[in-house]
């Protein structure tokens, strides 16, 4: 566990070195605005952060619960998500695949019934990471954003309307390569079965509807971010947060680095200012702003649920937030 702090600990150091280096140009002006930011926005910004990663669990855990019908503990399962939610730092974020580990061997709920709540999870986010820039771009109405707008929102339709032909394609090819009766058919099968339970109209108004509300939470922290480095609040200004921060963050995910560090930060300085004519030193300081809100939420609740599931399961089948690569494919389940 000290290793993974230390390292992550230095990624985002590093993260917020070299945006802060590169793109203030002005260190009298950043000084004047640290010494005029609204300390008391803080206690709105920690809020919000909880309230996101509230609604994130809420997600994961009414999903898993259309995959699996068994019963399993609430506050156990809220240790695991906040657990396995340390694990974004990680290019793709694939240490997430730790939440399947842990229902696992906590629950008793194969990582094959599991694993495509967190597939459907990202997909969904980039949907309507991609449908709230595109209504942000919409909204501050420049001939160039509106082709921008329309060009994701097609994009975005075009992965969702093939995406499951691909999927049921690449299903019936591994099975007729491997047959029914392997583990990978057997693997194969779950995935395709929870994969079918995920499609019905009510999991996908849960995934839906909860994603888009954790999403415009986080929108908001940028927001009250902004606010908070001394940016009067207006409409026009949501209307940025709400065009800036999702695209910054959709090419943070595409970037597969780790918690989308450096991309995500760099994107929200660059569009505010080209979007949304902000401030330099201000979006600078607003976007580190944020992401350390986001991030440290993140980053405390997990180390704190690491400590209390090692100190209530000391004999625990699972290596909590550090996994091996026999975890995964453990004899219990698949």
């Amino acid at each position: 566990m000290g290793r993974l702090g230390a390292l992550l600990t230095a990624i985002g150091l590093l993260a917020a070195v070299l945006v802060l280096a590169t793109v203030v140009g002005d260190s009298s002006e950043l000084k004047n605005l640290l010494r005029g930011l609204h300390w008391s926005s803080l206690i709105i910004l920690v809020s919000l952060a909880i309230l996101d990663h509230a609604l994130r669990y809420w997600r994961w855990g009414l999903l898993l619960r259309r995959v699996d019908s068994c019963e399993f503990n609430r506050s156990t399962a809220i240790l695991l998500f906040l657990a396995g939610s340390l694990l974004i730092f990680t290019p793709a974020r694939i240490g997430e695949i730790a939440k399947s580990v842990y229902a696992r061997d906590f629950f008793n709920i194969p990582v094959a019934t599991s694993l495509p709540v967190l597939l459907v999870e990202r997909l969904a986010d980039i949907f309507v990471m991609a449908l709230l820039a595109s209504l942000g771009l919409l909204l501050l109405g420049k001939p160039l954003n509106l082709v921008l707008g329309s060009s994701t929102i097609g994009i975005v339709l075009v992965t969702i309307i093939f995406r499951r032909p691909l999927l049921n394609w690449g299903t019936r090819w591994s099975m007729s390569r491997f047959g029914t009766d392997s583990r990978l058919g057997q693997m194969l099968n779950l995935l395709n079965d929870s994969h079918s339970r995920l499609q019905s109209r009510d999991a996908l108004g849960i995934n839906l509807t909860l994603g888009t509300a954790a999403w415009v939470t986080e929108v908001t922290i940028f927001f009250f971010s902004l606010f908070a480095v001394g940016i009067p609040l207006s409409l026009h200004l949501f209307t940025v947060a709400l065009t800036v921060f999702p695209l910054a963050s959709l090419g943070g995910s595409l970037s597969f680095l780790p918690g989308g560090l450096g991309v995500t930060e760099g994107g929200i300085v660059a569009l505010g200012i080209l979007l949304g004519d902000l401030p330099q030193e201000a979006v600078v300081l607003s976007a580190l702003l944020t992401r350390l809100v986001i991030l440290g939420i993140v980053v405390i609740a997990g180390v704190v649920s690491v400590l209390i599931l090692r100190q209530k399961y000391p004999d625990a089948k699972s290596e909590l937030v550090l996994i091996d690569q026999g975890s995964i494919g453990g004899n219990d389940g698949v």
